[in-house]
Parts: structure tokens; C-alpha cells; sequence
């Protein structure tokens, strides 16, 4: 079927006004841009959220059961924190050479490494499950945390390469909806498989069956990936890309470039930091969550992993919603201070319903904040995605997560310390400044579209040039959509 996109005068005269260019100020002349949508692209969307889900269920692995995997292991809690803090500091320090190889590669290549990774890291782990074999365990993390790599930038990258431009935002929220249903995993089925035994036997037992369980998963992930997944449709889906391909091709610039232009783009730096604040706070809620939990309510392990469950769900909830709101809206900056303010007050109501020990009270303030808080991680792409087009997507996203990894560790330690110190509350009022550092960075920060107006220019130019043509619309001048 195709799709032929007619543009009136009354169109025309509305994109002149809502992009307020004159004719002087008109891009350079460019050809008829050809345009395909794929139906397949729901394969390889689909394709990616197994991948990044069976990768990132194994984030919060060990430390929703942290009181269970000392007492097996006999290592300290900072020890079991550190499975948490690994996928962090491996981001931050192999990032750029990842987006490296997936500048250089592609979406296939990239896959099939981070899937192979993720697959042998699986693997490694169900060699573990013995009382002195901790350090076997966290080899085998490292590496499924060394494969995490290459899943987090890439939501944007893929959206880009096979979506069209109206389904851009949903599709990076499904992306992220895969990495989110992933840790929802995680905190489910590590205390419903892993209880907590007298017996260590009967608890190796069942971290035997965990670790059995995951690896199974990574193997058909990584099949999936190595049989089914493409590289990039032959014809681009949107302008946007269309563009962006074309940009590249003419300037061939470093990679290094890249990334020095970023490091001076204030606007996008002032993102980082609030993006991190916010995923920072997530993740030490999530990585200290067992251990704050436990302090109001006795033998609450079970429940800790489906309050854990709680937020990843509604966070998947939220991160769709908010994607489909940019699509229909294009309202970028409004939409980000709303849902970082009421992440900020999701994260003070949760902390007082634990605090008062409430324990119906501590679930519906955890669904709160799980819709907000963790929704944000999809918002906070399509920001960084408007803020530095034409920039290829995974760099972007790869500065999001290096401020992520950083703030995240960060917080990990210092409330972990005060956390055994002086109890929770002062690891309670910690996260609440934090996020309130967070939202005053993201009012400040100056809203761009720069995606947005790239597409508003090449619609104008297109629109010109049918005013021109007094006797008819030329067919190479149109538009054309080929849906597949």
C-alpha cells in the first residue's frame, strides 16, 4: 500500500508560520526523499526488547535477595551491592568504545555481541552456586554487565533506523519498556525461586535453578538476534533519517568529533546531569531496597521483590505513556518537569510510608513513583535524541548512562554507609534532595527540538516547491510513504 502525503496551501501557510523561516533562510536544495516504513520493524523491536530484558533481569539478581546471598556466600552486603554497582561501572568505563563498535558496525554486529556476551556471562553463573564460589558468580556478572553495553544505548538508534518519525518516541519507550520488563523479572522471580532456607543446600538448590533459568533465556536471546535480526531497511523511514544519513555521508567526521561536540553542548550536558540524578536515585532505591525494606518489616523479602516489581511495572506503564504524550504533542520540556516533580513527590510519600510502616500504604506509593520515576528513562532519550540531532543516537544515549552509572555508584556507597550507620532515614532525605537538585536543573535547562525543526524545514522546502508549480503537484516532489 502507498501513502502520498498532499500538502494545501493553508498547510503550507501554518509551517511558515510555526517555523518562522523566510525564503532567505531556506536549507540548501535536496533531492526527492524516498521513504519506506517496514512492517518488519516490529520484529526487530521485538527482537530487542527479549535481548535487553534477558540482560537486564540479571541487574538486580543478587541484591533483592541480598540478606539470602550473604548468608550462602559469606560475603558483606557491599560485597552483593557491588553485582548492582558493576553494571554500572562497566558502562562508564567501556561506553564509548561500545558505541564505537556500533557506530562502525551497526545494529547487527553490535547485537550479536552483546547477546553473545550476555549468553556466555548466564552461563558462567550457573558454575557458581557453591558456598566459595562468590567470586565465580561476579566474573560471570561482569560480563553480562560488560554486555549491558551494548543494550542501552540503542533504543533511540533502532526507533531512528525503522520507525517512522510519528512513531519515533513510542517506539524508544517500547525499547525501554523491554529493558524495564527485564528487572521486573528480576525482582520477582529472585525471592519467589531463592528462599530464604536454614539449610544452605536446599538455597543452593535454588540459586542452581535461577542462574539455570536465566541462561536458558540469554541462549534463545542470542539465537533470536544471530538468526533473525537486520542490520537497517534498505530505504529510510523518515526525513529525519533521511537527512541524518545524508549529513554523515558528506562531513565523514570522527568519532572523537562527536563526542567533543557534545562535551561543549551546555544544553545537553545540564540533561545529563539531571537525567542522571533522577536513574541515579532509581538505582540505589532498587539496589538498597531489600535492605531498607527489611528494616521496618521483618522476613519481608518476598515483599521487597514485588514492591521492587511494583516500580519496574508502572515505570513500563509510564514510559509509554510518555512516549505516545511526545508523539501526539511534541511538549518536550512541559512533559519533563512534570514527571521529574512528581517524581520528587512519589519519592517523599514512599519514603514516608515505609518510615511510618505502612505496609499497603509503601505499595501504592511505590506504583506512583514507579510510573514517574522510572518512566523518565524513556522521556530522557527522546530529550537528548531533540537536543543533539543530527548526532548519531547511541552517543547521546551513552552520555545518559555514563552520568547515570556515575551518580548511581555514588549514591550506592554513600547511602549504603549512612544506611548502616544511622538507619533510613537519612538515606530517605538524601534521595528527596537529590531529586530536588534534579528538578531544578531540568526547569533551567533551555527546551530544543532540533529533530523537530529539521522535519518542519524539509516539509517547508517540499512546500515551496509545490506552490511553484501553478498546474500540478510533480509526483517527484511529493512525499511517498511505502508501507511493507
Amino acid at each position: 500500500m502507498t501513502i502520498v502525503e498532499d500538502r494545501s496551501l493553508s498547510e503550507t501557510l501554518a509551517t511558515k508560520d510555526s517555523t518562522k523561516i523566510t525564503k532567505s533562510e531556506e536549507l540548501d536544495d535536496i533531492g526527492p526523499l524516498k521513504l519506506k516504513v517496514y512492517k518488519k520493524r516490529w520484529l526487530m523491536l521485538a527482537i530487542y526488547m527479549i535481548y535487553t530484558g534477558s540482560n537486564s533481569s540479571q541487574w538486580i539478581e543478587y541484591s533483592i535477595i541480598t540478606n539470602i546471598v550473604t548468608r550462602y556466600y559469606g560475603v558483606s552486603s557491599l560485597m552483593v551491592d557491588w553485582t548492582s554497582m558493576s553494571f554500572m561501572a562497566f558502562y562508564a568505563v567501556f561506553i564509548f568504545p561500545a558505541s564505537y563498535v556500533t557506530d562502525r558496525c551497526g545494529l547487527r554486529r553490535t547485537l550479536i555481541i552483546g547477546t553473545g556476551l550476555n549468553c556466555l556471562g548466564a552461563w558462567i553463573k550457573t558454575f557458581s552456586v557453591q558456598p566459595d564460589r562468590f567470586h565465580v558468580a561476579f566474573v560471570g556478572h561482569s560480563v553480562v554487565a560488560l554486555a549491558q553495553t551494548m543494550v542501552l544505548p540503542l533504543p533511540g538508534r533502532i526507533a531512528a533506523q525503522w520507525f517512522p518519525f510519528t512513531e519515533h518516541s513510542t517506539a524508544t519507550s517500547l525499547g525501554i519498556f523491554g529493558y524495564q520488563l527485564g528487572i521486573s523479572l528480576g525482582f520477582l522471580l529472585g525471592p519467589i525461586i531463592v528462599k530464604n532456607h536454614e539449610s544452605l543446600d536446599d538455597i543452593g538448590k535454588d540459586l542452581s535453578r535461577l542462574c539455570w533459568i536465566v541462561a536458558v533465556v540469554a541462549t534463545i536471546a542470542f539465537a533470536l538476534v544471530l538468526i533473525l535480526f537486520q542490520d537497517e531497511p534498505k530505504l529510510p523511514p523518515s526525513e529525519t533519517r533521511a537527512l541524518q544519513k545524508m549529513s554523515r555521508t558528506k562531513k565523514k567526521e570522527e568519532f572523537a568529533m562527536t563526542i567533543k561536540r557534545l562535551c561543549k553542548h551546555k544544553n545537553f550536558i545540564m540533561l545529563c546531569n539531571s537525567y542522571g540524578l533522577n536513574n541515579g536515585v532509581l538505582n540505589a532505591v532498587s539496589t538498597l531496597l531489600n535492605q531498607i525494606f527489611l528494616a521496618h518489616f521483618v522476613n519481608g523479602e518476598e515483599d521487597a521483590g514485588r514492591i521492587g516489581l511494583a516500580i519496574t511495572l508502572t515505570g513500563m506503564a509510564g514510559s509509554v505513556s510518555f512516549g505516545i504524550i511526545l508523539d501526539k504533542t511534541h511538549k518536550f520540556k512541559e512533559t519533563a518537569v512534570t514527571v521529574y516533580f512528581l517524581s520528587l513527590f512519589g519519592q517523599i510519600l514512599f519514603a514516608v510510608s515505609i518510615c511510618l510502616g505502612i505496609k499497603w500504604m509503601v505499595y501504592v506509593s511505590a506504583i506512583f513513583l514507579g510510573f514517574f520515576m522510572s518512566g523518565y528513562l524513556a522521556l530522557g532519550f527522546d530529550l537528548s535524541i531533540e537536543f543533539t540531532y543530527p548526532e548519531s543516537e547511541n552517543i547521546p544515549a551513552a552520555f545518559l548512562n555514563i552520568t547515570t552509572s556515575i551518580y548511581g555508584i555514588t549514591q550506592i556507597i554513600i547511602f549504603g554507609l549512612l544506611l548502616n550507620a544511622y538507619g533510613d532515614i537519612p538515606v530517605h532525605i538524601g534521595l528527596c534532595l537529590v531529586l530536588l537538585f534534579g528538578l531544578i536543573l531540568t526547569v533551567i535547562t533551555k527546551d530544543e527540538q532540533r529533530r523537530q525543526d529539521a522535519r518542519k524545514k524539509v516539509q517547508y522546502q517540499e512546500l515551496a516547491k509545490i506552490e511553484k508549480n501553478v498546474d500540478g503537484v510533480p509526483e517527484t516532489n511529493q512525499l511517498t510513504y511505502n508501507i511493507n
